[in-house]
């Protein structure tokens, strides 16, 4: 019996470069295209096939590369007998048996998902033996699935115009990969799937563990110092991340590189995966603490010693220009220093006595009077506090 899937990825983490990805590559399928996912391990090429497979919304078959593959694990094959045996006895001086053998015929998942147009995600599909592959020439390319000669049905399926076909791969120089065959290749459109960028792999951590963003920053940083550090180009760091994010928020081990118990798991999860010797790899990882401890110290002394900006809002930028000079009494002074005062003793707005225009004015011919924007300005003090913030005047008549 085959299983056929209905699967969506839970939590599917979208950012602006996974995007566009998955736009090129579902432009591709609805064209009637096969997409092919290649990239390092960890860079989620498999993650990425189903959600292009969920959003062709058709049934899913999946399938994994195996070196132990058959054609018949592909496209199906006998699977045990029938037997028919009839007795005739009708006549009751004759006796008539008829004794039939038949096999049975099981289609396995690329013949169900050829018939029915299904989209199959045929993960790691390299791994399989080349000879094993060839049955998907004609099925992608004259859209018709060659089966073994049989009796009782026919040798040709003819590919559901739904079907959709989905292949993931890892270079050819990991453990356990065969060369594919340039046949193969040709039919599909190659998509190259490289190390996520350091804000997917924190989002990605984020969202998936839960842990909160500036440990996710830290963590993602950490493993990738570390990979630039030992040279490990040809896996991604994304799923050690995934492993440090999940072990320190469940466990509520501090993210940070001062910690030990941080400091450990970080041992235990980067070291046998650095592709060196164990005391090289532990000396490199110890250089990127102590590194990570450097710069947190100066970011510490960097944010205790920048001075705090005061900021006005717009709306009461007005009002509080206002409400500082209510806080001065401006009064004119006289030469001697004494406040002009009328001869009712009344001090007047301007510094001088108010004058009747209606009554003609006599003039004395004394010196002239100092005039009003030539007299100092005495400020009288409301405020101690604010009377620190002025500055002295440097000379007579100056403020």
């Amino acid at each position: 019996m085959t299983t056929v899937l209905k699967a969506s990825p839970r939590r599917f983490v979208s950012t602006p470069s996974i995007e566009r990805v998955a736009a090129r590559a579902l432009r591709y399928l609805q064209s009637g295209f096969s997409v092919h996912l290649r990239g390092p391990a960890g860079t989620g090429k498999t993650t990425m096939a189903l959600h292009l497979a969920d959003l062709l919304s058709r049934p899913i078959m999946l399938l994994f590369g195996d070196d132990e593959f058959k054609t018949s694990d592909l496209i199906g094959n006998q699977s045990g007998y029938t037997r028919k045996k009839v007795v005739d006895n009708y006549i009751h001086s004759v006796v008539k048996v008829e004794d039939e053998l038949r096999q049975n015929w099981v289609d396995s998942r690329l013949t169900l998902a050829c018939r029915e147009g299904f989209t199959l995600v045929y993960d790691e599909f390299n791994r399989s033996r080349p000879e094993v592959n060839n049955v998907l020439l004609s099925a992608l390319e004259e859209k018709l699935l060659v089966l073994p000669p049989n009796n009782n049905r026919s040798d040709y399926i003819r590919v559901n115009p739904h079907f959709r076909a989905i292949f993931t791969s890892n270079p050819e120089e990991y453990c356990g990969v065969h060369d594919t065959q340039d046949a193969l290749m040709d039919r599909l459109i190659t998509i190259n799937m490289p190390e996520p960028d350091e804000l997917t792999q924190q989002e990605i951590a984020i969202q998936k563990t839960g842990i909160d963003r500036e440990s996710a920053q830290l963590i993602v940083s950490l493993v990738r110092s570390f990979r630039s550090r030992t040279g490990a180009e040809k896996t991604s760091g994304l799923r050690s991340c995934l492993m440090l994010a999940k072990i320190c928020h469940e466990h509520e081990i501090l993210a940070l590189p001062e910690n030990p118990e941080f400091r450990d798991v970080c041992q235990d999860v980067l070291l046998s995966r650095a592709g060196l010797a164990l005391t090289e790899a532990t000396h490199l990882l110890w250089e990127v603490f102590n590194e990570m401890i450097a710069t947190h110290a100066m970011q510490l002394e960097a944010e205790k010693h920048a001075p705090h900006s005061r900021v006005i809002p717009m709306v009461n930028a007005a009002r509080s220009a206002n409400d500082a000079l209510d806080e001065f009494d401006l009064v004119a002074e006289d030469e001697t220093g004494d406040e002009t005062e009328d001869e009712t003793g009344n001090e007047t707005a301007n510094g001088f006595p108010e004058v009747d225009l209606s009554q003609p004015v006599q003039v004395e011919e004394t010196a002239a009077p100092v005039p009003p924007e030539s007299l100092p300005l005495k400020k009288k003090r409301k405020s101690t506090a604010q009377s620190s913030l002025l500055t002295a005047p440097t000379a007579e008549g100056e403020i």
